[in-house]
């Protein structure tokens, strides 16, 4: 297991890590707990969101921070590109793209196949109901097959269909196919070049698709002009780029000097709120996000150390199952609750009450299956993280120990 691997982690909602050379060894506490709070950040922020969003509920002052809860995504993406370049970056700019891919695959795939399918088998037992759409069996077989191939954000009617967080996922696939053409650019032209050259394509696409929304090339409230269109990867590549900006100052030495323009949150963060429905939107938070990893990156501050809280910490370690699983739960407590003739507000209560039942089916995917999927699944370092995670099953394990003994006796 590399540095950068051990040091990085996993990202989700598609975790990114590959390791590209073998530097030498390092104690697994040199894993950088705040990057996984960042993702327990990104995770619950989006799950916010959409328990208000199937909820209906108006929250008041609280409204604008959790129906932004979507830009959760532009962080994941930020993180993406930070733990996808750091280990090129450790390898000296090369990334062996083959065994990328196939890496890529073993870890995310199988929990998600396990989720999908889940999701598909719900879907035809309980068509119609539950808040979940009806389908007929070959609409349900495209449905799935789009799904499997990573297809399903390319289309109006499967971009959101069986489980609308999917999307980002698919989006995710984009940038790593992308990345090997990054990588290449890098070393020939320079970080910064590409970088810019990523910003300006960037622009002039969400430029482009506006400018075909208001000529009416594109329906205006349709699928494709508020989600396909603007979620292709050039419309998303930017933050993802500026990961690869902060994993580039992080391996440098460099980080800290950017750190100190933690105040730039402060002027950012309106300017990105405001941009909210604008072509620049994803960008601008994209960069708020760029600067708030390096401010965690750079330690040593209160920001590093909320973001490093243990708890927090292993929540993000298990980020991927959360995202995996949250949206058609959701879906069905709001159903239920709604048909008890509850408001909207009080639904929304009820399902934050919730929530520890989906971090329950979350912990439950990752112990089973995604964990499986980590190099780092051997025993976990006593007090890490990981360790938190699995108490449970030790304990357990020595209950069920404890029984046997005395049955035996």
């Amino acid at each position: 297991m590399s540095v950068a691997e051990r040091e990085v982690g996993v990202v989700g909602p598609g975790p990114a890590v590959e390791e590209v050379a073998t530097p030498a060894p390092t104690p697994a506490s040199a894993r950088l707990s705040g990057v996984d709070g960042l993702r327990a950040l990104a995770a619950l922020w989006v799950v916010a969101f959409h328990i208000r969003a199937f909820s209906g509920a108006r929250l008041g002052p609280l409204d604008l921070i959790v129906r932004s809860g979507s830009t959760g995504v532009s962080l994941f993406l930020v993180l993406s590109g930070f733990c996808l370049y750091l280990p090129v970056v450790r390898a000296g700019g090369r990334l062996r793209a083959g065994r990328f891919f196939r890496r890529r695959a073993t870890r995310l795939l199988p929990a998600y196949y396990v989720s999908l399918a889940a999701v598909l088998g719900l879907t035809a037992l309980a068509a119609g109901h539950l808040g979940l759409t009806r389908y007929s069996g070959p609409e349900l077989v495209v449905q799935a097959v789009a799904h499997m191939t990573m297809l399903h954000s390319l289309f109006p009617s499967t971009f959101y269909a069986l489980n609308g967080a999917y999307w980002s996922l698919a989006l995710e696939w984009q940038l790593y196919l992308g990345l090997p053409l990054l990588v290449l650019g890098v070393r020939r032209f320079g970080l910064v070049r590409v970088v810019v050259a990523v910003v300006a394509v960037n622009v002039a696409y969400r430029l482009g698709v506006q400018i075909a929304i208001d000529g009416h090339a594109v329906a205006a409230n349709s699928l494709m002009a508020t989600a396909v269109l603007p979620n292709f990867l050039p419309g998303r590549w930017a933050e993802f780029a500026f990961g690869m900006v902060a994993a580039h100052l992080y391996a440098n030495g460099l980080v800290h000097r950017v750190s100190r323009l933690g105040w730039g949150l402060l002027l950012l963060v309106p300017l990105a709120v405001l941009s909210v429905g604008s072509p620049l939107e994803h960008i601008l938070f994209g960069a708020v996000f760029f600067l708030l990893l390096c401010v965690v990156l750079a330690r040593g501050n209160l920001i590093g150390r909320i973001f490093s809280w243990r708890p927090l910490v292993a929540l993000g370690v298990m980020s991927y199952s959360i995202y995996l699983v949250h949206q058609p739960i959701i879906v069905v407590l709001a159903s239920v609750l709604r048909r008890t003739g509850a408001s909207p507000r009080l639904v929304f209560a009820e399902i934050v009450l919730l929530v520890p039942a989906i971090l329950a089916v979350a912990w439950l995917l990752f112990v089973t299956v995604e964990r499986r999927t980590l190099r780092s699944s051997g025993t976990p370092e006593p007090g890490s993280a990981e360790a938190l995670l699995l108490a449970p099953l030790r304990l357990l394990h020595g209950r069920g120990g404890v029984a046997r003994e005395g049955d035996a006796a």
